[in-house]
């Protein structure tokens, strides 16, 4: 504290003596020399106002990545919707093979379509035996452009690991 306190009365003084300084030598340009020395002693005064307001809370800092996590008023961001969307629609087709058919294959098809495009230039629309090749039977037999709809709308959706094939047959594309 004496250290600081030192510290800011040598500002101070050097301050006066710079007033005294230009008071002496040119004796018709003190009032801008007050003003200037007023100015002086006001940014010491912030200066010093702020040095001490910072020690005395010196918990105030900016968060760390742990502080963050493991700070247990934080919630958790929502979850994207279109994710919701497609978790609710997979669940939903385990239950009929109407909904499988019409709103999960859908994309199925359109994840198939992309990669085999994307990373195999094959088109799944203009060469299905290639696409076949590739994609597997079982996941072609889900996949294929010309999958007819189901009769029975109520009929059980296909087991949860069936499912759960495709999609890793699409993930090895």
């Amino acid at each position: 504290m004496r250290r600081l306190l030192s510290g800011w009365t040598t500002l101070a003084v050097l301050g006066v003596l710079a007033l005294a300084t230009v008071s002496f030598f040119a004796p018709g340009r003190r009032h801008v020399a007050l003003d200037a020395f007023v100015l002086y002693v006001g940014a010491i005064g912030l200066a010093a106002a702020v040095r001490s307001t910072r020690a005395a809370s010196p918990d105030v800092h900016e968060p760390s990545l742990v502080d963050e996590l493991d700070d247990p008023l934080d919630i958790l961001p929502e979850r994207p919707t279109e994710l919701q969307k497609l978790e609710r629609d997979v669940h939903l087709s385990v239950g009929t093979w109407f909904y499988l058919h019409h709103r999960v294959l859908p994309v199925l098809r359109e994840i198939a379509a992309n990669r085999l495009l994307v990373r195999h230039g094959i088109d799944l629309e203009r060469r299905p035996d290639a696409a076949e090749a590739i994609v597997g039977e079982t996941a072609w037999s889900w996949l294929r452009p010309d999958r007819e709809p189901p009769e029975d709308r109520w009929a059980p959706g296909p087991p949860f690991a069936e499912l759960r094939a495709v999609v890793d047959a699409l993930e090895r594309i």
